[in-house]
C-alpha cells in the first residue's frame, strides 16, 4: 500500500509542477515544488462540498495548502529515492495508464443510442417489459376425456379426494402434494406433489384446457382451494400456491434503462475489438508447452480427480 500511495503521489506532484506556466497565480513555491492557484481549486475541488465549505477561510485554505505541500515533499523525496522505478510502482502505474486509457477510449456520450435504436430494442424484447399476471398452481389431475366410459368414475374418485382433502388440509399442510403424488394421473406432476409450476391464464389453457385456467385464475388467495373443476380431458382439484403480478412498464419509464444497456454492450464489443487489433499487430505468439511445465501452488496433481478442485467462480469476488 505504502508504494502504491507513493506512485500515486509522484504523478500528482508532476501534474502539479506542470502547472506553472499555466495554471494561474503560484500560492506556493520552493526548491523544485511551486502549487499554483488552478492546482490548488483543483484538488480542492475533488472533494465533497461538504469538505470544501470547511476551507472558505484563509486559515483553513492554509491547511489544505500544507497537506498539498506535504504530500509533494513526500513525493518529490519519493521520487529521489528513485522509488518511481520500482517494479512494483512501474506496475501499478501501468494499471492507472490503462485505465485511463480504457476511459478515454471508451467512456464517452459517442456511443450513447438514439431513441428510435431504444425503442427498437424495446419492441425486440417486449416479453421483459410487459408480463401478464402469472399463477403457480398444484393441481390432483384424474384423467377422462370425454366420451370415456370411466368418466363417472373418474368423477366420483375426484369428489371423494376432495371430502377426503377438507378433512385432512386442516391438520396437514402437505395433505394436498400428498394427495396427488397418491392419486393425480398426470405423471409430469404427480412427483412434484402436483405442482403445475408460473403459468400465464394462455399457458394454463393451452397446456391443460380453459376451463382449468379460469378456475386457476378465480383463487383469488395463497393456499385457497377449488372444489372439483370439470374439464374435456377429466377433472381436477387446484390449490393456489403464488401469484404474480403483471408487469406493464412503458417505453419511457424504461428509456433510460435500455440505452444504458445497449451504451454498455456496444462498448463491450468496441473494446474486445480494440484489443484484438492490438493484439493482432503485437503477433502475440503463445508457448503452450512452456505454459504447461509452470507448476500452480496448491493445485492437485495432474489426473486427480476434478471433484478436488475449487471451480474458479468460487473464487472470484462476488458481484454486488
Amino acid at each position: 500500500m505504502r508504494r502504491i500511495a507513493l506512485v500515486l503521489a509522484v504523478t500528482a506532484a508532476a501534474a502539479c509542477s506542470k502547472g506553472d506556466k499555466n495554471g494561474g497565480p503560484i500560492v506556493a513555491k520552493g526548491d523544485g515544488i511551486s502549487v499554483t492557484a488552478d492546482a490548488f481549486k483543483k484538488k480542492l475541488d475533488e472533494q465533497s462540498p461538504f469538505i470544501r465549505a470547511r476551507y472558505s477561510a484563509l486559515e483553513r485554505k492554509k491547511e489544505f495548502l500544507e497537506n498539498l505541500i506535504r504530500f509533494e515533499l513526500l513525493a518529490r523525496e519519493a521520487q529521489a529515492k528513485g522509488l518511481d522505478k520500482d517494479p512494483e510502482v512501474q506496475e501499478t502505474l501501468k494499471k492507472i495508464m490503462v485505465q485511463k486509457l480504457v476511459r478515454q477510449a471508451f467512456d464517452s456520450e459517442a456511443g450513447k443510442p438514439a431513441d428510435d435504436e431504444a425503442r427498437k430494442y424495446y419492441d425486440e424484447h417486449l416479453d421483459e417489459f410487459v408480463k401478464p399476471e402469472r399463477a403457480r398452481v398444484s393441481a390432483v389431475i384424474f384423467a377422462a376425456p370425454a366420451g370415456s366410459p370411466d368418466r363417472a368414475a373418474k368423477a366420483g374418485q375426484a369428489k371423494n379426494a376432495l371430502a377426503r382433502l377438507k378433512v385432512e388440509g386442516p391438520k396437514n399442510p402437505l395433505a394436498f402434494s400428498n394427495l396427488a403424488r397418491e392419486l393425480s394421473d398426470d405423471p409430469v406432476t404427480k412427483a412434484a406433489g402436483g405442482d403445475l409450476g408460473y403459468r400465464t391464464k394462455e399457458e394454463l389453457s393451452a397446456q391443460h384446457s380453459p376451463e382449468l385456467a379460469n378456475a386457476a385464475f378465480a383463487l383469488r388467495e395463497v393456499g385457497q382451494e377449488s372444489g372439483v373443476v370439470e374439464t374435456p380431458r377429466g377433472f381436477a382439484i387446484l390449490k393456489l400456491g403464488a401469484r404474480q403480478a403483471p408487469i406493464d412498464r412503458p417505453f419511457d419509464e424504461v428509456k433510460a434503462q435500455i440505452a444504458a444497456r445497449i451504451g454498455r454492450e456496444s462498448r463491450t464489443k468496441e473494446f474486445d475489438s480494440y484489443v484484438k487489433g492490438l493484439r493482432e499487430k503485437a503477433s502475440i505468439e503463445i508457448f503452450d508447452a512452456e505454459l504447461e511445465k509452470i507448476a500452480i501452488t496448491g493445485a492437485p496433481p495432474p489426473g486427480a480427480s476434478d471433484a478436488m478442485a475449487v471451480p474458479a467462480a468460487a473464487l472470484a469476488p462476488a458481484r454486488h
